[in-house]
């Protein structure tokens, strides 16, 4: 009854003020958003009953399924991006062969990348450094099996890129909907019915992935603007969309690995503070995963209306997103600095682990609103098809976290809080100088647009 209530607001959602096109746009793809932040909380929540060594195993592993999310970015953004502006331009067409060159490389990269991880396996574990034989070896078996799921889950991000790009983000909602409920039911079978332990949690993924996969073809089919029967692959198109993915590939590549080296250095304190850091990232993405739908949804909205050279549009649509950026940062400010203990025991219980978190929370609880100021802002470049300026504030400022860090450990003597100072400290400069680029060029662009025009 909750799904088709859910379903009924969105179907009434036919206003005409930017604000409310936002934010009906961006519904669905905020509840795929949690729906996703509570696979992960659920996760780690029945992995944490087998100790912080389990989660650190799982957490570490997850590096390098983060890092196959970025290397996908390399086609899900700017396949997204081109079909927004192509529907915006009203040449589906152009949009149906965009959709079919991205597929076959889609596939592509993703066999590449789990052969790559299959080839380097006991390196990449290496690297990170968790300083126990038992927990690297349960990373590496664990990184393998879950990896079988890589394909399935970059073809998943690429169709709800493509679907939500041409406007339509409640079909990825009900398809990633469908895959959590799998996900969520096969967890507790087979970690504990089973007796699979870790390795049951990553066979639940690659079930349910497979599962959403297969829908998604069904759904792309039978959609008359998307379906890329009638289109050939095109390299000149792929060349497009790799330019566009290229910048923020790299941005987030490049977060990924600055993350392994942050865990290099938080492994200093044990199993537990790494525990704590992949603890204290989920409950973080309350904000994240929120304010990652609206920036989805931005990006949409923003890109046709470039495509459609509506650029009164597109700066109301930019003007819209910083005030929903405000309201969620501030109040995701608020909970995390209010409840920081309440919320970090909901996964382990251990006291040095809590005390720990509570310290992450609040510190990382400063940089709420700067984070959804930065997503917002990234949001509107996506959309104007300007996706190197976010990437080039996002990896400088990043890759930056790693030298405060070690400074302020020898500031602060030692302390783990050092850590997370540089990570909230870099985010409130990531959004407010990222934010302060946007609101600079678009004038200088219009400037130049009316210039021409004139």
């Amino acid at each position: 009854m909750k799904y088709l209530h859910f379903s009924g607001i969105l179907n009434k959602c036919q206003a005409s003020s930017t604000m409310k096109q936002l934010i009906c746009l961006a519904l669905p793809v905020i509840a795929t958003s949690f729906m996703s932040m509570a696979y992960h909380f659920v996760n780690i929540i029945f992995v944490g009953q087998l100790g912080s060594s389990a989660v650190a195993a799982v957490g570490s592993a997850g590096f390098y399924m983060n890092l196959g999310w970025g290397l996908s970015s390399l086609l899900t953004v700017g396949a997204g991006i081109k079909v927004s502006h192509s529907i915006g331009q009203k040449n589906n067409l152009l949009a149906k062969s965009y959709v079919k060159s991205g597929i076959v490389a889609t596939l592509i990269v993703a066999v590449l990348y789990y052969l790559v991880l299959l080839a380097t396996k006991s390196f990449l574990v290496g690297i990170i450094r968790l300083n126990d034989p038992e927990i690297e070896q349960a990373t590496t078996n664990y990184l393998m099996l879950t990896g079988l799921s890589i394909p399935f889950t970059f073809q998943n991000l690429f169709f709800t890129n493509v679907f939500i790009g041409s406007g339509d983000s409640k079909t990825p909602f009900r398809i990633n909907a469908l895959a959590f409920g799998i996900n969520i039911a096969l967890d507790p079978l087979l970690i504990f019915l089973a007796g699979w332990g870790i390795y049951g949690a990553a066979v639940a993924t690659i079930l349910s992935q497979a599962v959403a996969t297969i829908v998604f073809y069904n759904k792309l089919y039978k959609n008359e603007m998307l379906r890329p029967k009638g289109v050939t692959f095109r390299k000149v198109l792929l060349k497009n969309i790799i330019g566009l993915g290229i910048s923020p590939t790299i941005q987030r590549v490049s977060f990924t690995i600055v993350a392994i080296a942050m865990a290099r250095i938080i492994s200093n304190w044990g199993a537990n503070a790494i525990a704590v850091q992949k603890v204290g990232i989920q409950i973080e993405a309350i904000s994240y995963m929120t304010i990652i739908g609206f920036m989805s949804a931005l990006s949409s909205l923003s890109g046709k209306a470039y495509g459609a050279k509506n650029y009164q549009q597109q700066w109301e649509t930019f003007r819209s997103g910083m005030v929903l950026a405000f309201i969620i940062g501030i109040i995701t400010t608020a909970i995390l600095i209010a409840f920081p203990s309440s919320l970090f025991s909901i996964f382990l219980h251990e006291k040095e682990s809590v005390a720990m978190g509570r310290e992450y929370l609040l510190i990382l609880g400063v940089s709420q609103l700067f984070m959804c100021m930065e997503l917002m802002a990234t949001g509107a470049f996506f959309g104007w098809g300007r996706t190197n300026i976010p990437a080039i504030t996002g990896i400088t400022l990043t890759v930056l976290r790693i030298p405060m860090a070690i400074a302020f450990i020898h500031f602060w003597e030692n302390s783990l809080s050092s850590v997370w100072w540089s990570i909230s400290i870099s985010s409130i400069a990531k959004g407010s100088l990222l934010v302060l680029l946007y609101v600079i060029l678009f004038k200088i662009f219009i400037k130049n647009t009316q210039s021409v025009k004139s």
